[in-house]
């Protein structure tokens, strides 16, 4: 099990590293956004992106979310070239259909998506926006076979170096665009479109060895027939997850929109931070830890349990200082968005939790119940948000989607228990919540009028209490505090022989 977690953590820090400079492409860019957008804009750029996000769903995920899975299982290298072969050009051909339609038919599609008038831009100048991510999601979809060859290999470090790469240009031509040129969301499209394009020129040229006109269409078929059911599931995380958007626009406007993408945003960075980079590593091994029995379920509960624990850990600091950091980052005209983050923070928790807990139904290849159990969580979100939105505004959405994310936990939970029983302790549980409850409420009564003196005491000040009230609670057990001494004084050592 030590092995397992070493492998684990070493290929979640560098994968982490790649993960968070993508996305601190558009967190690092918030107080040039927040200046030179108006709330507005920034709502206009976040149904852009959510649009061409269906899109990409639906075109390459029901493959790319199978190539791991295929790739895994062959047996030799012209195999391994085989379906990375196929999966690549089945992607191109969809990619090319599908958005060359976005693209001829972005009149109408801008359209439906901008309803409520409130946007600066003329009908042409939205229409042509929807055709710049269209073209710009044709490079980000094609790079799904890279990014899946590198998580199959295992080859992190290099998945970071390109992302490194990624991250400065993007950051360079977002301020060329937007703070020079002043080319408003313009110039975020135009940043957006030049770097999927490297990023895909990057990734083809990495998995070059594996890409070959060696199409296979019975491999096409089984990735297609595995995927398929995922299409469906993540169709519906997009419901739960974005779909509040559309009903913001319509019933509160651009600019309420606007402001709540932010705290979006902010609350987004649980997931970047740790529900990414484990996910990344996490799909290639645990079916590694399936073919070790008893041992490898013993260390998926431990995944289990930590999970919960650290996301905690992470989100009752980060809850307390949040009101600072967006004060810090964003112009007073977004400042309102710190009040929803905390809820968000929770709901995104059982994203983590999920990610283990349904795991025997990938084990058996049922992925048809994640489907299911997503339909439920989106019927949720859909009910919520259109009474809720109209009655509570954005607190309407977040109650929605916080409901939604826990439905859709607990009926993954369910249908894996059937084909791979884990252990849930409701008394951790109970820990876990009186360990939160305490660290937030003592935290939330620090005032301090300095925003980064303020964010330092009341994030140290919560995570200490945090982790105190577990110690306390004996959320640990004592093989557990012995593993974690004996990794700092390993460390310690490695750092005094390299001195």
């Amino acid at each position: 099990m030590k092995q397992d977690i070493k492998i684990l953590t070493k290929h979640f820090i560098t994968y982490g590293v790649g993960i968070y400079l993508t996305k601190l492409i558009g967190f690092f860019m918030i107080p040039i956004y927040t200046t030179y957008l108006t709330p507005a804009d920034y709502g206009v750029l976040e149904l852009l992106d959510l649009t061409m996000y269906v899109v990409g769903m639906v075109v390459g995920l029901g493959i790319s979310n199978s190539i791991i899975r295929f790739y895994t299982d062959c047996r030799d290298e012209r195999d391994k070239t085989k379906v990375i072969s196929t999966a690549f050009f089945s992607i191109v051909v969809m990619a090319l259909i599908a958005n060359g339609l976005v693209v001829v038919f972005a009149g109408p599609i801008s359209r439906l998506v901008f309803h409520s008038g409130e946007s600066t831009q003329s009908a042409a100048q939205l229409a042509f926006f929807v055709k710049i991510v269209a073209v710009s999601g044709i490079f980000d979809m094609l790079s799904a076979a890279g990014i899946a060859y590198l998580q199959a290999e295992k080859k992190s470090s290099i998945y970071t170096s390109v992302s490194l790469g990624r991250f400065v240009i993007a950051v360079s031509l977002n301020i060329l665009f937007v703070v020079g040129l002043k080319l408003g969301v313009l110039g975020v499209l135009y940043t957006q479109i030049i770097s999927n394009l490297l990023f895909l020129i990057a990734m083809t040229v990495l998995a070059r060895r594996k890409i070959r006109f060696d199409f296979s269409g019975e491999h096409a078929r089984q990735m297609i027939r595995y995927g398929a059911p995922l299409i469906i599931s993540t169709l519906s995380m997009f419901v739960i997850h974005f779909s509040d958007r559309f009903f913001l626009e319509r019933f509160a406007g651009l600019s309420v929109l606007g402001v709540y993408s932010l705290s979006y945003k902010f609350a987004l960075i649980l997931p970047a931070l740790f529900y990414g980079p484990f996910e990344l590593i996490w799909n290639a091994q645990m079916f590694d830890l399936y073919k070790k029995g008893e041992e490898g379920r013993r260390t998926i509960n431990y995944y289990n349990k930590y999970m919960l624990v650290f996301s905690l850990m992470f989100i009752t600091p980060y809850s307390l200082c949040v009101k600072n950091l967006i004060f810090i980052m964003a112009d007073p005209k977004f400042h309102e968005a710190y009040r929803v983050v905390p809820v968000l923070l929770l709901a995104f928790m059982f994203i983590g939790l999920a990610s283990i807990s349904s795991a025997g139904i990938f084990f058996v290849k049922k992925t048809i119940y994640r489907g299911i159990a997503n339909i439920y969580g989106a019927i949720v979100a859909l009910v919520g948000y259109y009474f809720l939105i109209q009655w509570l505004g954005y607190w309407g959405a977040v109650i929605t989607t916080l409901l939604a994310f826990f439905v859709r936990y607990v009926a993954l939970s369910i249908y894996s228990q059937k084909f791979y029983p884990l252990k849930y302790d409701p008394l951790l549980y109970l820990r876990m919540i009186i360990a939160t409850a305490v660290a937030y409420i003592i935290g939330m009564q620090i005032e301090i009028d300095n925003n980064f003196l303020s964010l330092i005491i009341r994030g140290g000040s919560g995570l200490v209490i945090f982790v105190g009230m577990c110690l306390i609670l004996r959320v640990f057990n004592r093989y557990e505090i012995d593993a974690f001494w004996s990794m700092i004084k390993s460390i310690r050592l490695r750092g005094i022989r390299s001195s």
